[in-house]
């Protein structure tokens, strides 16, 4: 029997190999906006499009009668339980016009090419590889986000497999907290060195594009200089800039110390550091959480761990976990109890995420009416409550369960049972954005008070602070739509094949 071997292909650059033109447009696009998913009737793409034009040619400082510093609430804050305890995540839907604004500065054609030219400085020693740079299909039939996930898989899980003819060591180490540590004045530093961001001249001349983007930064965020949002691929491109500069000061430090026999793979906060010798690892690791210091960051010392078999550290052990034991069963109850122990020993794993997905495909495509609906259902809750990292998915498989009872009293029943089950999870706001998506359709007396829900029943709902803005400014964004009625109209109880093609593309290169 001959075993074919399934090739991957996929054509895709990263953000600093566009044009400036083409840097903007990306970054114009809801997907760039927003990087995590909500429901299929929110989109900002309008907004985002008559921002551009309004404020094309112009600064934001035109459209300003006060300082928006003076006001904590300019971005919109989604909170994210990640445990379904009191760990949580803040996702932000950065005010529209402040984003516009700065896109508009970064892609200006002096300022992208010195962008560039940075971002190759910080490339030139190719001991110290970095794989996260926001990632574009050139490919009609993959999304950026199936894009970006191929490049983790390739550049870095099979990069770390290959890695192990050449080291013996491998040291894994990530940040705490990196987004929400950064020292937004490290961002000038990054991109004009530190030296001469520091002169008293430099320190607010917003002609230096990283003194703007430091600016924007603070006008967002109640003018505080210690963290960046979460939740846009622009901020994830600002986060590279300091990431990048760390990487270009760890070569210049490993040069002083003749360490030559290295490699390091980094994505985002995450860095894989391979040696033939383990007192280098550990050096290498000392001039790294040295340097991340200076930028306000520091390392996660409960995920720094070091290991002399290349190639099981390379595999994440959510995933070793799953291959090891993985039960082919036809029985959804015992299929989902399999994910129920697999969340529990690795809790918002990818893994989870990409057999969720697994589960919801097998689900879609099932024609037979599955028995003790109340347990899938129950099974199906508890996975999203303490994994919200697989909601929207468990919301869409939910979807399809409750479609197979018949009887409206006992849907409306179950709907508020799993409400009420998502109501006793702390700082839940994406629960319940997602939870009204669920109950939209089946029981529209559900009364949520996350700001997003109301939106979606009120257009006049005010979802970020327009007051530092002048009237022209301040009527377009309240007056223009992000929910899109038509679609809250025409939605089905059940969660369509184009609302699930819309969120977070399964990790189809997991298990290749």
């Amino acid at each position: 029997m001959v075993c074919k071997v399934k090739k991957v292909k996929t054509r895709m650059k990263s953000i600093i190999e566009l044009s400036a033109v083409k840097a903007k447009e990306y970054l114009l696009k809801q997907e760039s906006y927003i990087n995590f998913d909500l429901p299929v009737y929110f989109s900002f793409q309008d907004l985002l499009n008559l921002l551009d034009k309004k404020l094309s040619g112009k600064k934001l400082s035109d459209f300003r009668i006060s300082n928006p510093r003076d006001y904590d609430d300019v971005n919109y804050c989604i909170i994210n339980n990640k445990d379904g305890k009191y760990a949580w995540r803040p996702y932000q839907l950065i005010n529209p016009a402040i984003y516009v604004s700065l896109v508009h500065c970064i892609t200006e054609k002096n300022n992208w090419s010195l962008i560039q030219k940075r971002f190759r400085d910080f490339q030139h020693n190719d001991k110290i590889e970095c794989h996260s740079l926001p990632m574009i299909s050139e490919d009609e039939e993959k999304t950026n986000k199936e894009s970006q996930i191929f490049t983790w898989w390739q550049m870095i899980e099979q990069k770390s497999i290959t890695l192990s003819l050449d080291y013996r060591y491998c040291l894994q180490t990530d940040i705490t907290d990196c987004y929400g540590s950064i020292y937004t004045h490290s961002i000038p530093w990054s991109i004009h060195t530190k030296a001469e961001a520091k002169k008293t001249e430099n320190r607010t001349k917003l002609s230096l594009i990283g003194v703007n983007i430091d600016s924007h930064l603070q006008d967002m965020s109640f003018g505080q200089t210690n963290g960046i949002p979460q939740g846009s691929t622009l901020m994830d491109f600002i986060a590279e800039m300091v990431l990048g500069y760390v990487d270009e000061l760890i070569s210049t430090k490993l040069i002083e110390l003749d360490i030559k026999d290295y490699h390091i793979l980094r994505y985002r906060d995450d860095y894989r550091i391979f040696t033939n010798n383990p007192f280098e690892a550990e050096q290498i690791t000392k001039v790294l959480s040295e340097l991340l210091f200076d930028m306000g960051l520091k390392l996660n010392a409960s995920k720094t761990e070091a290991s002399d078999n290349i190639i099981k550290s390379a595999i994440k052990p959510d995933k070793r976990y799953w291959i090891t034991n993985k039960r082919i069963t036809e029985n959804k109850q015992k299929w989902l109890i399999q994910l129920y122990l697999l969340s529990e020993d690795f809790p918002n794993s990818g893994t989870l995420e990409t057999q969720m997905k697994e589960f919801l495909d097998v689900l879609k495509m099932s024609e037979r009416e599955d028995p003790n609906i109340e347990s899938l259902v129950s099974l199906v809750t508890e996975i999203a409550v303490r994994n919200p990292r697989v909601v929207p998915t468990s919301v869409a498989i939910l979807s399809l369960l409750i479609r197979q009872i018949k009887d409206t009293t006992v849907k409306k029943l179950i709907i508020k049972r799993i409400y009420g089950k998502f109501q006793q999870i702390p700082n839940s706001s994406y629960l319940k954005v997602w939870l009204q998506r669920l109950s939209i359709k089946i029981d529209e007396t559900i009364i949520y008070d996350e700001l997003l829900c109301k939106k979606v029943v009120n257009k006049d709902v005010r979802i970020w602070n327009v007051d530092w803005t002048n009237k022209s400014l301040r009527e377009l964004i309240i007056k223009t739509p992000i929910i899109l009625s038509s679609k809250v109209k025409t939605l089905r109880a059940v969660v369509s094949k184009n609302e699930i093609n819309r969120m977070a593309t399964r990790r189809a290169y997991d298990y290749e």
